[in-house]
Parts: structure tokens; C-alpha cells; sequence
């Protein structure tokens, strides 16, 4: 089987890590409505690789995620007045659903994001306390991206060119350069309602997700 490979900007022949087996992973939804078109394309051009692989001998292991927890679920249960994991349990299932109408494999494994709050913190903790991300007085952290030399590399954009040089305010969250990304965000003062507190959780940093 031969694969456009990203990074090389070039198609090559497919070799797995591991003999036999491959790992594969695929972003899953933000469960906060239910799904469209995009999704279907999204998943069924998974599921064509997938079948693929299959189809030539591997064992293939599929890891496919449930972002449960974002801004845009937490305006949606607020507009609702419910928790955000009251509607993350509506949309799960349906979207399984979607999957099996559309002749999709299941994957074997589907975590969702607030079951792995403490991996995720020991994460963060780590590329802070190497210098690799830094925290403001928000209690957000963020990625500090000129910290990593092949950074831009898979997307073939120059690090030069992502970076603005000014302090930008993007998403409610202040950051250093507009390429940082936030990986834990503080839960700000102003936002100190039920439903902001509900999906938040304590950390290093205060409370945040």
C-alpha cells in the first residue's frame, strides 16, 4: 500500500511501526448538537482506510476520541440549562448511531475527554515546568510554539509567518503570540457561573479544563 506522507510531502510505501499491526486514531466529535455532512465524509473516508488495512492483513487497533467538554458545549448547555455532560449524553449515542447508518466499523476504544482530566493536567504540567509552555494570570496555559524548532513542519507553514509579534486576545484568553495554543484554560472571573464551574476542574493552576 503506498500513502501520501505529510511530512514528506512525498506518497510512500506504507510500512507500520510494528509489524502487522497498525495503530489508528481519528479525531472524534464535540458532541454539543447533532451530526451533518461533514462529519459523514469525515468518518466514512476513515472507515475507507480502515477497511483497507483490513482488507491487506493488519491488526488494526482504532483509538477514535469524544471531545465532551469545549466552549461551544458549554453555551449550548447553558442555552439549554443543563450540564455539559447531560448533553454530551444525548449526542454520544446518536452519533454511534450515525456511524452504524452509515456503514461505518466501530472503533474498539472511544475516551472521552473528562475521563482523562488528570493525564491531560500531568501533561501540561510537564511541558511548563520544561520551559515549553507557560501559564498567565488567568490561570490558562499555553503552548509556546518558538520553543519547538520543527514546529509548522506537517502544515509547511513557516513559524515566521504564524506569529503576529503583538499580545492578541483570542477566544476570551489572552496569549503572548497569535500561534500559541491554549492548553488548559482558566476558568476567568467573570465567567464564574454554575455551568463554567460544572466543567471545570482543579489543577496546578487553578481551576480550569
Amino acid at each position: 500500500m503506498k500513502l501520501y506522507n505529510t511530512f514528506s510531502r512525498k506518497i510512500e510505501e506504507f510500512k507500520p511501526i510494528k509489524e502487522g499491526e497498525v495503530g489508528f486514531y481519528t479525531c472524534g466529535p464535540t458532541v454539543y448538537g447533532p451530526g451533518h455532512l461533514g462529519h459523514a465524509r469525515s468518518y466514512t473516508n476513515f472507515d475507507l482506510l480502515k477497511r483497507t488495512l483490513i482488507y491487506d492483513g493488519y491488526k488494526v487497533t482504532h483509538v477514535l476520541n469524544i471531545t465532551d467538554v469545549h466552549d461551544d458545549m458549554i453555551k449550548k448547555a447553558d442555552e439549554e440549562g443543563i450540564t455539559i455532560f447531560e448533553l454530551a449524553d444525548r449526542y454520544i449515542p446518536l452519533f454511534k448511531q450515525d456511524m452504524v447508518d452509515l456503514n461505518v466499523l466501530p472503533a474498539d476504544y472511544y475516551p472521552r475527554v473528562t475521563d482523562h482530566i488528570q493525564e491531560i493536567i500531568e501533561m501540561i504540567k510537564t511541558l511548563v515546568d520544561k520551559g515549553f509552555a507557560y501559564v498567565e494570570k488567568d490561570g490558562s496555559v499555553y503552548y509556546d510554539v518558538s520553543k519547538f524548532k520543527d514546529y509548522g513542519k506537517l502544515s509547511g507553514r513557516k513559524l515566521e509567518e504564524a506569529k503576529t509579534g503583538t499580545r492578541v486576545d483570542t477566544d476570551k484568553y489572552e496569549k503572548d503570540e497569535a500561534s500559541d495554543f491554549a492548553l488548559w484554560k482558566g476558568v476567568l472571573a467573570s465567567q464564574e457561573d454554575v455551568l463554567q464551574i460544572q466543567a471545570s476542574w482543579d489543577s496546578p493552576w487553578g481551576k480550569g479544563r
